[in-house]
C-alpha cells in the first residue's frame, strides 16, 4: 500500500509558503490547470491519450493523463481541455486512488482535507453525502470553493463507494476544476 501521507503533501504544490487561493497554484502529479499538455508530451502522444469515455455534450475532451505523465501517487490521472483547443490547455485535473473498505477512503479523505485546510484560502466549504446520479454508488465528499458564489471553481475530494452489486472499483478522487469546466459539469455535460 502506498504511503498516503506522502500523497497528501504531494497533491498540491504551492508557489510559496503562504496560503494559496488560486487554483493555478496547485498541481496533481506535476500538472496544473492552465498548463498545456504539450509541455509534457508531443502532440501525437497527447492525441493518443484521448479517452474512449467522453461527455455526451462534447465541449470538453477527456484525456487519460497517466498515458502522458508518469503518475507518482495515483492509479489513474485524468485531465480535460476545451474541445479543439490546439494548445491543449488543462481545464480540470483529477487523480484516483482505488480502495476496498469505506473507512480506508474516509480516513484518507480526512487527511487530505486537513492538509488542504492548512494550505488553502477558500471562500466556502461544502460537505456532501449523496447517492450518485446513476444510483450505483454513494458519494462522500467535500468541495472547497476558491471564489465567492456564483463561481464553482473548486478543489474536490470524493469517495465513490460503489455498491456491492456494481462491478466497478471503489475510489477516492482528488480533483481541481476551473470555473468554466465546473459550469460545464453542472449545466451542460449530461444534457
Amino acid at each position: 500500500m502506498k504511503n498516503y501521507l506522502l500523497i497528501v503533501f504531494l497533491i498540491f504544490v504551492l508557489q510559496s509558503w503562504v496560503k494559496a487561493n488560486d487554483i493555478f497554484e496547485f498541481e496533481i502529479d506535476g500538472v496544473s490547470i492552465g498548463e498545456s499538455l504539450l509541455k509534457f508530451a508531443s502532440k501525437e502522444t497527447v492525441i493518443s491519450a484521448i479517452s474512449n469515455q467522453q461527455y455526451p455534450n462534447d465541449k470538453y475532451t477527456i484525456f487519460e493523463l497517466d498515458k502522458i505523465v508518469k503518475t507518482k501517487n495515483y492509479e489513474y490521472l485524468g485531465a480535460t481541455t476545451k474541445k479543439n483547443d490546439k494548445d491543449y490547455i488543462v481545464t480540470s485535473i483529477s487523480g484516483i486512488i482505488n480502495y476496498k473498505e469505506l473507512n480506508e477512503c474516509l480516513n484518507l479523505k480526512s487527511q487530505i482535507q486537513n492538509f488542504v485546510e492548512n494550505v488553502l484560502i477558500y471562500d466556502d466549504k461544502e460537505e456532501v453525502e449523496y447517492v450518485s446520479q446513476d444510483g450505483e454508488s454513494k458519494v462522500y465528499g467535500v468541495q472547497y470553493y476558491l471564489k465567492p458564489y456564483p463561481s464553482n471553481e473548486a478543489i474536490l475530494i470524493n469517495c465513490y463507494h460503489f455498491y456491492d452489486h456494481v462491478e466497478r472499483q471503489r475510489n477516492l478522487s482528488v480533483s481541481a476544476n476551473s470555473e468554466s469546466f465546473a459550469e460545464f459539469l453542472i449545466n451542460e455535460a449530461y444534457k
